[in-house]
């Protein structure tokens, strides 16, 4: 199995742009392009089936620099916009695929979205539309088997709302997450690679920390842990210095290959 980041950033992505010259970069060190990031997705294929995580306003630019070829099925963590402004960028994808893509998320989620682009899915399109939808929505409620791979979600908390987080064969996604119960520590138990939020040093309100994530990595005890959704207050370089055996920080373009 084969998982690209194709973005591990903040919601307003590295460098900010909020009119500061070059724009604004934080405490990360402009010359290392390990520092550029775009909106968080991850993209997993495996033999025959290739499934994307979440569609970021970034996605674009990020499937043609990862050369994709296609794309099976879209999983949806929750329908905050760096999570999602990016699906109408699927729309060539259908077209490859000479029909719409089975997408899986939450009631939640499902309804925030077909409600913001009811045009792009199959549930709430209006009839006369001269285009076809490009997705084919699905209520996710327990793990669904998307051709080879199994997909298993789990609840994660994030301040007043919750996500989804993601087991998929020997790999796991948990971005946007500030706490996790019992069920999902127990959906992760045996992971081999943990993608997990770490948003910057100091505690957040919606997003975890370094060191309650590095926590959370110690009770899980993957063979291998990489931090995704980091913000301008996290440097690459400085925090691969810091962290233990076994974890590292994401960067773009990033390819993990994992044993099934």
């Amino acid at each position: 199995m084969k998982v690209t980041i194709l973005g591990c950033g903040g919601s307003s992505g590295i460098p900010i742009a909020d009119g500061t010259p070059d724009g604004n970069w934080g405490v990360c060190d402009p010359s290392n392009p390990k520092n550029r990031r775009r909106r968080v997705s991850i993209l997993v294929e495996s033999s025959d089936t290739t499934v994307l995580v979440d569609a970021s306003p970034d996605l674009r630019a990020q499937l043609l620099d990862a050369r994709v070829r296609r794309v099976d099925a879209v999983l949806f963590t929750h329908a905050h916009a760096d999570h999602c402004h990016g699906l109408d960028e699927l729309r060539g994808m259908t077209h490859a695929r000479s029909g719409p893509i089975d997408a899986y998320m939450d009631d939640r989620t499902r309804q925030a979205l077909t409600s913001r682009f009811a045009y792009a899915f199959a549930s709430s399109r209006d009839s006369d539309n001269l285009y076809g939808p490009i997705f084919q929505d699905h209520v996710l409620n327990g793990p669904v088997e998307i051709g080879d791979v199994q997909a298993i979600p789990f609840t994660q908390g994030h301040g007043p709302e919750t996500t989804q987080g993601f087991r998929l064969g020997p790999i796991a996604y948990s971005t946007d997450a500030v706490s996790l119960d019992d069920a999902a520590f127990e959906t992760l138990q045996g992971v081999e690679v943990w993608i997990v939020d770490c948003l910057r040093d100091a505690p957040h309100p919606t997003h975890s920390h370094v060191e309650q994530t590095l926590q959370w990595i110690a009770r899980v005890k993957p063979a291998r842990a990489i931090l995704t959704h980091m913000n301008h207050q996290i440097d690459y370089e400085d925090l691969r210095q810091r962290c233990p055996a076994g974890v590292e920080p994401a960067y773009d373009g990033m390819v993990i290959d994992v044993a099934v």
